[in-house]
């Protein structure tokens, strides 16, 4: 009896220390760390902006014309030059009008010796006063004559009336022009304007001189700056947006009137957290993140803002210089120890 009971306890014993041994062994091996990947959220100076679309005007900008008819003698420019103001353009035959203002000028000199002549007769009451009258008309209808011939010969010559870039000419030495035919266009290149609108809710943060940015498909990578002329002085009934024009330089003549353009008209700075949408883990009771701290993952809820593309602003929740977790958090559960594998780098 005492030999069998000393069997079982020995049996017993045989297998009841190795699985406290496995047990001990399995209590003391510690989860593998989880690889992640992170980003370094800081605090920078984000625009408060909203972008529109616009387009590229002209101001003065006009299609050159003459205002007689006649046959062009003289064309004094190329085709893309620059002109400053009172430039040639173009000649009109003028050896017509020259003409006839020799006629009218002649006959000006006449009724000014009968004028002269009649004044001093009327003064000694050798003629009567209708005579006088009728070579003082005389006289005055022939200088007008003349002023009229002198101006209409002043019209066979066109001059740029302002600085500016013309476009490609339409016409030939020898070509006969009428009044109002389209010559060439002259648009002023330096400054240029832009024409956008905004939806009014944005009516009270437009203010004269304010900064706007601006693209173009023409120049990618390119920003070109300018600043709020003007805004309409009513809102727009149909579509409830509220026109703004702004003056932009264009000293290297790289934009052109007409041309479409992505405006961003810039309110204020502001000094926001922002981090990569894939660091945000969505969820019913509220969003979150996981920080690493002292080499593990903390659970840390967070209040979003606006966002791009790429990016979210963090509200509330994080802080200058925090660590978050960009990618792998399917693997992390609050107080896992983690890995850092990389570093994810802001995106634009």
């Amino acid at each position: 009896m005492l030999k069998r009971v000393l069997t079982i306890v020995f049996l017993g014993t045989t297998f009841y220390c190795p699985n406290v041994i496995l047990a001990k062994q399995a209590n003391s091996t510690k989860a593998p760390p989880v690889f992640v990947e992170t980003y370094v959220a800081k605090t920078k100076s984000y625009p408060d902006q909203i972008m529109s679309t616009g387009t590229l005007i002209s101001i003065p900008g006009i299609i050159v014309k003459p205002e007689i008819s006649g046959r062009i003698t003289k064309i004094y420019f190329n085709s893309g030059d620059m002109v400053s103001e009172g430039s040639l353009l173009i000649e009109i035959n003028p050896d017509i009008i020259k003409a006839q203002l020799a006629a009218a000028q002649a006959k000006l000199r006449l009724n000014k010796l009968n004028f002269d002549r009649s004044s001093s007769l009327y003064k000694t009451h050798d003629i009567s006063k209708s005579d006088f009258d009728q070579a003082q008309a005389n006289y005055n209808s022939a200088r007008a004559n003349v002023d009229s011939m002198q101006a209409e010969l002043q019209q066979t010559t066109i001059v740029a009336p302002f600085a500016g870039k013309l476009g490609l000419t339409q016409v030939n030495v020898g070509d006969y022009v009428s009044a109002g035919q389209s010559i060439v266009n002259l648009q002023t290149i330096d400054p240029l304007k832009v024409d956008f609108s905004v939806p009014e809710f944005y009516q009270s943060k437009v203010t004269l001189n304010q900064q706007v940015f601006l693209r173009t498909d023409a120049y990618p990578g390119k920003i070109f700056h300018g600043s709020v002329e003007a805004f309409e002085s009513l809102i727009n009934q149909n579509n409830r947006t509220l026109s703004i024009r702004a003056n932009v330089p264009n000293k290297e003549a790289k934009l052109i009137p007409g041309g479409f353009v992505e405006v961003a008209l810039q309110f204020s700075v502001q000094q926001l957290i922002m981090v990569p949408q894939t660091s945000i883990v969505y969820a019913p009771d509220g969003n979150y993140v996981f920080k690493v701290v002292a080499g593990k993952a903390e659970k840390t809820k967070v209040i979003l803002g606006a966002k791009d593309s790429n990016n979210v602003v963090v509200k509330t929740g994080l802080k200058d210089g925090d660590v978050v977790i960009t990618a792998g958090q399917i693997k992390v559960r609050p107080g896992s120890a983690v890995m850092v594998a990389g570093n994810k780098k802001p995106a634009d």
